[in-house]
């Protein structure tokens, strides 16, 4: 009786090894796209959906993402003025050079 429930286990699991192994291929070749119901059973469905987060207000974003523009605005602005005021000292540096060679 043993041999028997065992050989119809092996028989059960190798034809779902087949179906899954179809499966698959299909979503690997695009034959067939997986939606959220294909993932997992009810129970853990019910809980994935439970733990979603609730509708946000009008004007706030799911993520409540803080914004930075502001920050990495003040870097730009910093890092233009420093190499704009590196090139002028650069440009009266060479025309002092310009003016010293120039009496020579």
């Amino acid at each position: 009786n043993t041999k028997a429930t065992a050989n119809r286990i092996v028989s059960l699991l190798s034809e779902h090894r087949t179906l899954i192994q179809v499966e698959l291929d299909e979503v690997n070749s695009g034959a067939r796209t997986l939606t959220v119901n294909d993932f997992l059973g009810p129970k853990e469905r019910a809980s994935m959906r439970e733990l979603k987060p609730q509708a946000t207000p009008e004007g706030e974003s799911p993520t409540s993402a803080k914004d930075y523009s502001a920050y990495f605005t003040a870097i730009e602005r910093k890092a233009f003025e420093k190499k704009r005021g590196g090139m002028s000292q650069q440009a009266r540096q060479e025309k002092a050079g310009v003016s010293e060679s120039a009496g020579v």
